[in-house]
């Protein structure tokens, strides 16, 4: 759950247990935001019981004696999370707000603007392609059918810059003008990102236990940095 941009967490088989830990964890936040004099917007705060299946029991979590409600899903600093974690919610919305995006600078990348193409392509990778790639080390091991639809969007918008006749493929297009496909993009990003956590100087995240790799598990960060074969 979270609230204001605050997240709790906890994991546990038994969802009674999950709940007691948050709930024991907010009444200490409670006697914290009274000291501060922090006000809390209860009405906006929200719970996601995150699970690969359906639960039908779902524990009460209160703040201030009052139940928050369970989501379907949650915004946390501009990343839609899905109670299943499929990221398809949030990679609908990426394609929503890049086509508005795009549509406002139209103009500026029409096939008869007498703008240069490596200005386009400027336009291009400082102001859309972050619109896709924001936050992608979190959803960037959704399913491949998710990523396409991403893919999709970036080869229509680079064709139509560079002017690209039906017959020329995505591939070379991309060669030609030195651009990176999304997904090469992605996995880049998240390389960086992280094998950079331990080197971040912030006390809370230097407590977070390190990763330890387990070739089994589909967390993004196996994934993105160790599965050879990618997602893609």
């Amino acid at each position: 759950m979270y609230a204001d941009d605050t997240a709790i967490l906890a994991r546990n088989k038994n969802p009674k247990y999950t709940a007691a830990a948050i709930n024991q964890h907010l009444e200490k936040l409670d006697d914290w935001f009274v000291k501060w004099k922090i006000a809390l917007n209860v009405s906006k705060t929200e719970a996601v019981y995150f699970s690969k299946g359906e639960k039908k029991y779902k524990p009460v979590i209160k703040i201030k004696n009052k139940i928050i409600p369970w989501s379907q899903q949650a915004k946390y600093l501009g990343i839609i999370l899905d109670k299943k974690l499929t990221c398809q919610s949030h990679i609908s919305s990426i394609k929503t707000k890049f086509r508005n995006v795009t549509r406002k600078l139209y103009l500026l990348s029409a096939r008869d603007s007498d703008m240069k193409r490596k200005y386009k392509i400027l336009i291009y990778t400082a102001i859309l392609r972050p619109i896709i790639t924001y936050g992608c080390p979190i959803w960037g091991a959704a399913v491949k059918s998710n990523i396409n639809k991403l893919e999709v969007l970036e080869n229509n918008i680079i064709r139509h810059i560079c002017k690209a006749g039906w017959y020329m493929r995505n591939e070379d297009i991309r060669k030609a003008i030195k651009l990176p496909s999304l997904k090469d993009f992605i996995k880049k990003i998240s390389v960086n990102f992280y094998n950079n956590i331990e080197n971040i100087d912030n006390e809370a995240i230097r407590q977070i236990d390190k990763y330890t790799l387990n070739f089994k598990s589909k967390r993004p960060q196996k994934i993105l940095l160790y599965n050879t074969l990618f997602p893609f």
